[in-house]
């Protein structure tokens, strides 16, 4: 499915510049699966494309990357934002939810060596299930999760900003977390 190019007109909503924002967040691991994919449609998305690499070496003329950013620039990336693709790390999705907002996530998987285990994988499924992320697994599924979180966004606006799902985000971690330890 394409995506159609008038839906991603860059534009300036009360000063403020309308974006696409991408974060890998900081795990040591890198996460070339999703940035590979955010390079081969990045023209395509909202500009500026600002991509938050972390630990993953990224290069791409038609992205503004940076490896790192304080948790101010970040939120105010998130606000920002008219597009988010994000990977699964509960932080950075909690802001999103925070935010009235619905990003694509690409949960790390440990087959490919992205993370330690696949929590980010069940923490993902759990918030697609609640219709608060479109989860993708696999660099391919991009374009169309994002034509479709472009279309949800208007209706991500009129949900509540996040309260009631910051506490359902809260205790599924707390869940993840305590079969963790079980499993210790």
């Amino acid at each position: 499915m394409g995506i159609p190019e008038a839906v991603f007109s860059a534009r300036r909503i009360r000063g403020l510049i309308i974006m696409t924002f991408v974060s890998v967040g900081n795990a040591k691991h890198p996460f070339h699966r999703l940035l590979k994919g955010v390079a081969v449609i990045a023209s395509k998305l909202p500009q500026p494309v600002v991509v938050q690499h972390g630990h993953t070496p990224f290069e791409s003329p038609l992205c503004k990357a940076k490896a790192f950013m304080n948790m101010e620039e970040f939120i105010l990336n998130i606000k920002n934002a008219e597009l988010l693709i994000m990977h699964a790390g509960a932080g950075s999705v909690i802001n999103t939810i925070e935010a009235g907002k619905v990003p694509v996530v690409m949960p790390r998987r440990i087959s490919f060596r992205e993370h330690v285990n696949d929590h980010q994988v069940e923490f993902a499924e759990a918030l697609a299930r609640a219709c608060r992320v479109i989860m993708i697994e696999s660099p391919e599924e991009l374009e169309s999760a994002v034509a479709k979180s472009l279309s949800v966004k208007e209706a991500a606006k009129l949900m509540d900003r996040g309260s009631g799902m910051v506490s359902l985000v809260r205790n599924k971690l707390a869940e993840i977390a305590s079969k963790v330890d079980m499993g210790r």
